[in-house]
């Protein structure tokens, strides 16, 4: 099993580089505005000098389209859990665990927000509980931790990833992502909340 990374998943990385690549490839191709086209008949009006300059600006236009539509898809902290989701899938459930041979619930959201926010959380599942401001079930949003009441005094901390998804560390199956539409979590969800610079 790999050592989870502190730095988002090699996929991504090369994901955001190659649009990048791309955009700084886009302003590259442009023809120069100031001089017209070696090939340009010196009689022929000034305005057929750039009608070559045209389908390159679109083409740029049509790839900032692309670009946007992209991040705001997958939003920076969106991509960050899915990067960890990545390195930790599958790592066992351990109470009081804190590494790659086993983690627990609330040891898992500490090191996440550790690893990928730089915030350093409470360790444990109550003092999170204690953290923050409550967030009604409707205005969940991604990074926000989900509670669960799982029995008589235990509690589960996962954290929401959006479209109705949470990263978490389960008892019986280790880092997974669950739906908080599963009939299962739905019956035991409790509450949502919101830490500080999120």
């Amino acid at each position: 099993m790999a050592t989870p990374l502190p730095y988002p998943s090699m996929r991504h990385t090369l994901l955001l580089l190659s649009c990048l690549l791309l955009l700084l490839a886009g302003c590259a191709s442009r023809a120069p505005v100031d001089e017209p086209p070696a090939s340009q008949d010196p009689g022929a009006p000034a305005d057929a000098a750039y009608a070559g300059t045209a389908p390159d600006l679109q083409s740029q236009q049509e790839l900032d389209a692309l670009v946007a539509e992209v991040m705001s898809e997958a939003p920076p902290l969106r991509v960050s859990l899915q990067a960890q989701h990545e390195d930790w899938k599958g790592v066992p459930y351990r109470y009081g665990g804190l590494s790659p041979r086993g983690v627990d619930c609330s040891g898992f959201v500490y090191l996440t927000f550790l690893s990928r926010l730089g915030m350093e959380v409470p360790r444990t599942t109550r003092e999170l509980l204690k953290s923050g401001e409550k967030v009604k079930r409707n205005d969940i949003r991604v990074g926000d931790l989900v509670f669960f009441r799982t029995g008589p005094g235990n509690r589960h901390v996962g954290i929401y990833m959006g479209n109705g998804d949470f990263l978490h560390a389960s008892s019986s199956q280790g880092v997974m992502t669950s739906s908080l539409s599963n009939p299962y979590w739905r019956q035991l969800y409790w509450q949502a909340r919101r830490l500080a610079g999120l």
